[in-house]
């Protein structure tokens, strides 16, 4: 048994960000499923998008992520995320986060507005948080420590029971507060550039305890990811290398963008992913940067054409198969704009949470913004709570009350876990069908897993296909084939 003040369950920007910033509030007990370099925010190229510069304002922001969310976001949301964005740019410069002097321009932008440090700007974000919480003296980081069930007593969330790598045994970790930062939900996809650990734990979690997820159905699929499985994730090619100069061009070298949308590589994700999506029937598609300065793209993107090499490409010279990968979960546990739950004691933040900023598609580079403002709020109504007195005291459970879980083999485990993956990528993926939809439900209904592991990811996909066919008609990046007719 342990007890802390705040649990974070998740140790990506989100969870971080949230521990560094409660510091000096109590004790903070991070727990995570792998090591802590292993979160998605690890693998984010990108950026982070803020309002920086004189010829950008908030309300242009506000209105690209609006459009990119096909008008579902919700504008008091979205303003609570971009005005809030230059703090959190200099909260991460505050922990040694070293952005360049110039935004870059991504699809969906109206204007330059993408901070960055390198082409890998989220393994340079995590690697400054990860130095700051093994600095903090109030933080304790646990690593390979996995959270099956959130502890709930008299209405309230009292913390987690967990599980410690290879035992079969549940411990409790009782907290006044607990935070969901446990990212999304690629993995549940064969084809994804999330991590492994990134299946829905967090969604699962919330939703054994009585929480139901909102927006499922809205699950981005990223246009550029090398067309080459890597030990079970794609590595992507950043946004940032389109709004370089990049084209997309079909088998025949021919671009084809512009016969989907006049802004053609710098359209939104969902209507690119589309496009490439539709043109990998008729065969191979690339990102061709053969047109552009070699010198200048090794020079503004060296790690992409470091990993690159690794797989025997040449980003300068060489046409670079791509394919689309589930990417981000827009939907997630329900917040409203302080972080917190309809469930006493319990916040969620990051992408397994639904703070309504993303509508029906996200934005590029607002992903990690918006773990990073929403962290902050947590924290804020954690201090308000704290100081007028209504932080409540932990309730604990009789041991008798720990609940029992099987585990099976790994090797069955991960054969579930691929077959899900398929089924979810030819029947939930970027095109769906009524018909596709029963058909996945059935068959992962199919799937004997005893394994909480599996469980877990059999109740998301329930949850994320009931969205699909709750809504029939398309919107964003949840599009139905029988549009088509």
């Amino acid at each position: 048994m342990l007890k802390t003040d705040y649990l974070i369950i998740g140790s990506g920007i989100a969870g971080l960000s949230t521990a560094l910033q409660l510091k000096d509030q109590g004790k903070i007990t991070v727990i995570t499923r792998g090591e802590l370099k292993q979160a998605n925010t690890y693998w984010a190229q990108g950026g982070i998008a803020a309002v920086m510069t004189k010829e950008d304002r908030f309300v242009k922001h506000i209105n690209d992520t609006l459009d990119a969310g096909a008008g579902h976001g919700d504008r008091d949301a979205i303003r609570h995320l971009v005005e809030g964005a230059p703090k959190a740019i200099r909260f991460l410069e505050s922990i040694g986060v070293k952005f360049k002097k110039e935004p870059a321009l991504e699809g969906g932008h109206s204007v330059a507005r993408i901070w960055r440090t390198t082409d890998f700007t989220g393994q340079d974000i995590l690697n400054q948080l990860i130095k700051a919480v093994q600095k903090a003296k109030n933080i304790e980081v646990k690593d390979h420590v996995d959270a099956v069930e959130l502890i709930v007593k008299n209405d309230r969330c009292n913390g987690a029971y967990v599980r410690v790598q290879d035992q079969e045994e549940l411990h409790p970790i009782y907290a006044k507060r607990t935070v969901l930062a446990t990212g999304g939900l690629g993995q549940l996809y064969a084809k994804t550039s999330n991590t492994k650990a990134a299946a829905g734990d967090g969604i699962a979690l919330a939703a054994k305890a009585g929480l139901e997820p909102t927006a499922l159905e809205f699950i981005q699929f990223h246009p550029t990811a090398l067309n080459h499985d890597d030990k079970g994730r794609y590595f992507l090619l950043s946004e940032t290398l389109r709004g370089f100069g990049a084209k997309i061009v079909n088998v025949e070298g021919k671009s084809f963008l512009d016969e989907y949308d006049s802004r053609a590589e710098l359209a939104p994700r969902d209507i690119v992913t589309r496009a490439v999506n539709f043109e990998l029937a008729n065969g191979a598609v690339y990102l061709d940067m053969r047109h552009l300065n070699g010198k200048e793209v090794k020079k503004r993107f060296p790690n992409i054409y470091k990993r690159l090499k690794q797989y025997g490409l040449d980003l300068t010279n060489d046409l670079i198969p791509i394919t689309p990968v589930a990417h981000f979960s827009c939907g997630g546990v329900p917040t409203d704009l302080k972080g917190t739950t309809k469930l006493p004691g319990l916040s969620a933040v990051g992408e397994v949470a639904y703070t309504k900023v993303h509508g029906a598609n996200r934005l590029a580079s607002n992903a990690l913004l918006e773990a990073v403002v929403f962290a902050e709020s947590i924290v804020k109504e954690i201090i308000r709570q704290k100081e007028t007195g209504a932080e409540a005291e932990i309730t604990e459970v009789d041991p008798s009350e720990i609940p029992k879980v099987v585990i099976e083999s790994l090797p069955q485990v991960k054969a579930y876990a691929k077959r899900i993956g398929q089924i979810m990528w030819e029947r939930v993926g970027i095109v769906r069908s009524e018909e596709g939809l029963k058909k996945a439900l059935k068959e992962i209904s199919e799937i004997p897993a005893r394994d909480y592991r599996i469980q877990n990811r059999q109740i998301v996909c329930y949850k994320l296909i009931q969205a699909c066919l709750h809504r029939p008609l398309s919107l964003g990046c949840h599009y139905i084939a029988s549009d088509l007719d």
